[in-house]
């Protein structure tokens, strides 16, 4: 019993400044926003960022799946939208992708949508990147101009 407890104190003191040292690693939450600009008239999608992501740049949406989830939402003019987004970055210091889960709400003007989004890697200076927010955004079909501000935490970077 004697030696278990020995042998479990020394790998006890082994342990800890393992834990100590991944402690002192863990790197507190960044906070960014990411503001979107859309013109579907001339097809140019661009960005402003702030955070540890690049200043500004374009992106480019990749709608993966389209769903009316129930007929309620279809009654009143709602949908669902999961789009994967590429964002590149005006100063070449790479990209970093978004998995964006939209509600669509339909209005006389045009829709507005709002839901969770996830940063998913990238490469560059952001391979490896990872967090979460919430994006709101709205389009005026009239004009074809929409614009969204995605705010969140950045939990890993390289």
């Amino acid at each position: 019993m004697r030696r278990i407890m020995k042998l479990g104190a020394l790998t006890l003191g082994l342990l800890l400044p393992l834990g100590a040292t991944a402690a002192a690693q863990a790197a507190e939450p960044i906070p960014f926003t990411i503001t979107d600009h859309v013109d579907f008239n001339t097809g140019v999608f661009t960005f402003t960022a702030t955070g540890p992501l690049c200043a500004s740049g374009t992106f480019e949406d990749d709608v993966r799946v389209e769903a009316f989830a129930n007929s309620e939402q279809a009654r009143s003019g709602g949908g669902n939208l999961l789009i994967r987004s590429t964002y590149t970055c005006d100063d070449g210091s790479g990209t970093f992708d978004l998995l964006k889960h939209l509600q669509l709400t339909f209005t006389e003007e045009g829709f507005t949508n709002v839901g969770p989004v996830e940063i998913l890697g990238g490469t560059g200076a952001y391979a490896g990147i990872v967090g979460h927010g919430v994006g709101v955004g709205g389009t005026d079909t009239a004009t074809g101009i929409g614009a969204g501000t995605t705010t969140g935490f950045i939990t890993e970077h390289p």
